[in-house]
């Protein structure tokens, strides 16, 4: 019999990778209560305590969340798998990409050498798993094991509820914000445009640009700021046609937020998604990549208010009981 397994959370507990990672936990210790939990902010006062005795650490890792450049998160990584002096597992986020641009090698070389420092690695998609072999390293196995969904709980807004288009997530370039409010421009002025989340470090002026832009189409546009979980879940019931325009997922929470609040979200046709829907039918709605695809689905939506719901016959898939039993064996036989 090995020891506990432990799980180490690095990063502020606003953050959706520390969000999710706390969600692991706590499905993977309803199979076992041989788990370890420890918490750091940063990692400026060395590695947490509580993970003595533990055979394994797992980490989940984006180079976001140990560094301001990826290089310096890469350092600051292998620095505490070696200070941790046991084996370490780790489940990537936000794998790069081409659209990643100029820091897209940079980002690569953090990856690989996480990857090839830990004892076994977890992605979140079949994507993700291509884009590791395509771009950081085909030698090394990674397990592919998806996002789990709380589950469904349907709460329907009164009729009397304001009519808005809402994205739900961090706000930064590429997310879909924008192009989602210019694709409104034809939609009636009192529709609203619904930002449920807070800028990212070092994009506040994206809640400007938004503001003013729906200011020039004489639309209200509401930015919620960090919301909890039930804030976040009633949040989602209220808007009326969710969108996650976000083209170059390799996997997403925020998706999953939607969907586990009984959302249908429209989104863009990638791979990703296509994965997604065919492991979870009837929880997207989805459209061609591009904005004039997406201003002719949120129309459709809004003829069609009942399309954004999922059916009460559906569940998604993972549940987080199948998430917690994978994470179980997998982190068993990397500790053994």
């Amino acid at each position: 019999m090995t020891g506990p397994i432990g799980h180490l959370m690095v990063g502020p507990r606003s953050h959706g990778v520390v969000r999710y990672a706390k969600s692991v936990f706590d499905a993977v210790s309803v199979e076992s209560a041989d788990h370890r939990l420890a918490h750091m902010r940063t990692l400026g006062a060395g590695v947490a305590s509580g993970l003595a005795e533990c055979a394994l650490v797992h980490v989940h890792v984006t180079d976001r969340l140990f560094g301001r450049t990826p290089s310096q998160a890469r350092d600051n990584v292998l620095a505490m798998i070696a200070a941790l002096r046991r084996p370490v597992s780790v489940t990537l986020h936000d794998l790069p990409q081409p659209s990643d641009g100029r820091a897209m090698h940079a980002r690569i070389d953090f990856f690989r050498s996480v990857a090839r420092s830990a004892t076994g690695v977890i992605v979140s998609s079949r994507h993700e798993a291509s884009l590791f072999a395509e771009y950081v390293d085909a030698s090394i196995d990674v397990e592919v094991v998806p996002l789990l969904f709380d589950t469904v709980r349907v709460d329907k807004p009164s009729a009397s509820a304001e009519s808005t288009v809402g994205v739900l997530g961090y706000l930064y370039p590429g997310k879909g914000h924008l192009e989602t409010l210019q694709a409104m421009s034809d939609l009636d002025p009192s529709i609203g445009f619904m930002a449920l989340g807070t800028p990212s470090p070092g994009h506040e002026d994206l809640a400007d640009d938004l503001a003013k832009i729906a200011a020039d189409m004489g639309r209200r546009c509401t930015i919620t700021g960090f919301l909890t979980d039930d804030e976040l879940r009633r949040a989602s019931a209220e808007v009326t046609v969710p969108v996650a325009y976000h083209r170059h997922m390799s996997a997403s929470g925020s998706i999953n937020s939607w969907i586990s609040a009984g959302r249908r979200p429209l989104v863009p046709r990638t791979a990703y998604t296509d994965e997604l829907a065919a492991r979870s039918p009837g929880v997207l709605t989805m459209h061609a990549n591009d904005d004039l695809a997406l201003r002719a689905a949120i129309e459709s939506a809004f003829a069609n208010p009942a399309s954004t719901w999922i059916d009460s016959a559906v569940t998604p898939s993972p549940t987080a009981a199948d998430v917690g039993r994978t994470h179980e064996r997998l982190l068993r036989r990397w500790s053994a």
